[in-house]
């Protein structure tokens, strides 16, 4: 919420995006959201990453992670938007002994997940706009609606009139209030790129419970086909719900001078 002492501390900048005025780093002051993790076929999840650098941790022989993750951001710098995040969790860092479990279980203990971003639709343009130009986050505009009742929360993700995915989840108990960091792994400009979301999750509960979500899948959108070929099933391994959370971006990790120098000319040209 804002006013938060979560946020007391971090010092923002004014910055341009798409038009418009922000700042960085960018303040989420009240989301809800739902997340799960499913088992994926790790040799093709290696054949998306665009380096060695990013390495697909391992959960079991021949098998990774991709995460489905739905938010509902009421308020924030950039006004609201839903957005969803198609993830491979991974490997870091990458030359660390990639053991069955190893991965998944640290980012559990440490409460880090570290993760290439393979997919990321929002809803509004400054959302995306800002996301490209500074990220290279892979946004594009689409449909994310979401539908709950007293036990379940469902979000719907498509693309004009392609259905997607649907992501239905239940609405867990939240007796936990802990912060968390998502490393989001990127590529830009010919090189590693990165970002990290900061998260107090106010209200948050966590299951692997079989049957506390699933996962429906589209028919003919690219993004629902490339998904039906890397989930092995589509029961989740975990699954986590957070009712009331609040969060900050960071980043961009890497502050190339071409980036400074797009950051600038898109500020100068911000009226006063």
């Amino acid at each position: 919420m804002r006013g938060s002492p979560f946020f007391d501390g971090v010092t923002q900048s004014e910055v341009a995006i798409a038009g418009e005025a922000a700042k960085v780093p960018i303040f989420y002051y009240d989301g809800t959201a739902t997340q799960a993790v499913f088992a994926a076929r790790l040799g093709a999840l290696r054949r998306l990453m665009p380096d060695p650098r990013f390495c697909p941790a391992r959960i079991a022989p021949g098998l990774g992670a991709i995460a489905v993750t739905c938010f509902e951001y009421r308020d924030t710098d950039l006004g609201p938007y839903n957005e969803l995040a198609i993830s491979v969790v991974l490997n870091e860092p990458w030359f660390l002994p990639n053991l069955p479990g190893l991965a998944l279980m640290s980012s559990v203990r440490r409460r880090q997940l570290h993760a290439w971003v393979q997919h990321l639709p929002v809803t509004t343009e400054i959302a995306r706009a800002g996301g490209v130009d500074f990220y290279n986050y892979p946004k594009f505009i689409a449909g994310i609606d979401f539908e709950e009742d007293d036990e379940r929360r469902v979000c719907r993700l498509s693309e004009g009139a392609e259905h997607i995915l649907t992501l239905s989840g239940n609405r867990i108990a939240t007796p936990r209030s802990e912060q968390l960091q998502l490393f989001s792994h990127l590529w830009m400009d010919g090189q590693p790129q990165g970002s990290e979301f900061k998260i107090n999750a106010i209200e948050m509960g966590k299951s692997v419970q079989p049957g506390v979500a699933s996962l429906a899948l589209g028919d003919r959108h690219p993004i629902a086909r490339e998904l039906a070929e890397l989930i092995a099933w589509r029961r989740p391994l975990q699954y986590q719900y957070m009712a009331r959370f609040e969060g900050i971006l960071y980043g961009p990790e890497h502050l190339s001078l071409p980036l400074l120098a797009k950051a600038a000319a898109a500020t100068a040209a911000q009226p006063a």
